[in-house]
């Protein structure tokens, strides 16, 4: 009897304590410093996989405005300068909404509608071109995104966002896993979903229950292989070709 209460003990303890860690993780998620709290809390929750959806879900409705600071060269549509490089991440993450949104669709590999895709790497190289001796000067670049709209309009925007996540995630939460996931968004025909699929099987770096280099030789690889046959645009079809030549990415190979 003794033992009994002490493991009953012993098991929620660890379950409070896994519980903390989730809770500490989603405050630094909502903190302004991108790279001391944001992006290091994004990839731990991320590595949680279905634990962290629910909570996911209700951020969405999260109307909070925290701008990002120390965003270095990071490159999104609340950046104000272009350093001639950065990392690009398509989301208005100033919003708490989006910025879950960011993390909802990187982990589910579903597309919400909260990715902003108005400059791509094109458009900044040719910023640069077009602006080169000012770079040159300066060392950095104006941005400007054409897309932002009023206040107002973006939250109702985001509201039926979040709508459509909550009514995916009903109908979806028994069944979800990450791997499923990919083979869903390998399949899906969505090319926003293609590209953030592809993405991670060549750079991920976070958790996903049941993927290894054996998993994704026998069930993955097919998949990818004869998306080769499937009309794409020309960026896309060079990823899937980059996918097939070098295989799942070494991160994820040596994940345990």
């Amino acid at each position: 009897m003794k033992k009994l209460t002490f493991f009953i003990i012993l098991l929620f303890s660890t379950a409070g304590f896994s519980q903390n860690k989730t809770d500490s993780l989603f405050i630094a998620f909502k903190k302004s410093s991108f790279y001391e709290s944001v992006y290091p809390a994004k990839m731990q929750l991320e590595n949680r996989q279905k634990e962290i959806i629910p909570e996911l879900i209700k951020l969405l409705k999260d109307t909070t405005f925290v701008k990002l600071t120390g965003t270095g060269d990071l490159i999104y549509p609340g950046a104000t300068e272009f350093y001639g490089h950065g990392h690009y991440v398509p989301y208005d993450m100033d919003w708490i909404s989006v910025r879950a949104g960011w993390l909802l669709e990187e982990l589910t590999f579903q597309d919400f509608g909260y990715k902003i895709v108005e400059i791509d790497e094109k458009d900044l190289i040719k910023l640069m071109k077009d602006n080169y001796p000012e770079y040159i000067h300066k060392g950095k670049l104006n941005l400007t995104w054409k897309k932002k709209n009023t206040k107002e309009k973006w939250i109702e925007f985001r509201n039926i966002l979040a709508l459509n996540a909550e009514n995916w995630w009903k109908k979806n939460q028994k069944d979800w896993t990450r791997m499923n996931a990919i083979k869903e968004a390998l399949t899906s025909k969505n090319e926003n979903q293609l590209s953030d699929v592809i993405q991670y099987l060549r750079y991920g770096e976070t958790a996903c229950e049941g993927l290894t280099k054996e998993s994704y030789e026998k069930e993955i690889k097919p998949i990818v292989e004869s998306l080769i046959l499937s009309e794409y645009t020309d960026n896309t079809r060079i990823v899937i070709e980059y996918l097939i030549r070098d295989g799942l990415g070494t991160d994820l190979k040596n994940r345990k």
